[in-house]
């Protein structure tokens, strides 16, 4: 699915507006999170080369998604009307299981090291005060992916809320697609099992 889909979604209201940040220039707080989140990338790369155990991987990898992740405001998108219309303790347990599954599927994703890097290339303004930070995994030999993290400012800090891949497809629109017909038949905890079940699939039963 493209960027404007995901972005449609934020601006039909299922988000507050954030405030809106300095554009001028580059902002070294969101940058910071990019880098941080692409040194982990680089970590679990490096870590499956070395033949590091998947659960391993998802341990030294959970705490810095949840740090650099908005995961709350994109699983409020991704699970909209039922996150919201959820009993709190029923929304914990489904931000959890997102939260592993959404690990899970870079410790799958990322399972390879061959020298490749992650390169901040850019940011540019989106939407409702958000910005898009451009970063490429160069591959020797091979045309850079280019992956665009968006971004929204929670207080003080930029946190990421949907990746663009190849710049276009947002996985927050896609996932919003992939949970609809489990939520449609059984509401946010039918959703959490499914989350769970998923990422143990991933990890090899673990």
């Amino acid at each position: 699915m493209r960027a404007a889909l995901a972005l449609a979604v934020l601006a039909a209201g299922l988000l507050p507006v954030p405030a809106v940040a300095q554009q001028a220039g580059t902002t070294p707080g969101a940058r910071a999170t990019v880098a941080r989140l692409n040194e982990a990338i680089l970590s679990l790369m490096q870590g499956a080369a070395g033949r590091e155990p998947a659960r391993a991987r998802l341990q030294r990898f959970l705490p810095v998604m949840l740090d650099t992740f908005d995961l709350e405001a994109a699983l409020r998108v991704a699970a909209a009307p039922y996150f919201d219309q959820s009993a709190e303790p029923e929304k914990r347990q489904a931000l959890d299981a997102f939260a592993r599954r959404s690990a899970a599927q870079y410790v799958d994703r990322f399972d390879s090291y061959d020298g490749q890097r992650l390169e901040i290339v850019g940011e540019r303004p989106a939407p409702r005060g958000m910005l898009l930070v451009d970063t490429d995994l160069v591959r020797a030999g091979k045309t850079p992916v280019r992956l665009s993290y968006l971004l929204r400012l929670e207080g003080d800090r930029w946190r990421i809320l949907d990746v663009l891949a190849k710049g276009t497809v947002s996985q927050l629109a896609t996932q919003r697609s992939e949970f609809q017909n489990t939520l449609r038949g059984g509401g946010l905890a039918a959703l959490t099992r499914d989350l769970n079940s998923n990422a143990d699939r991933i990890l090899g039963g673990a």
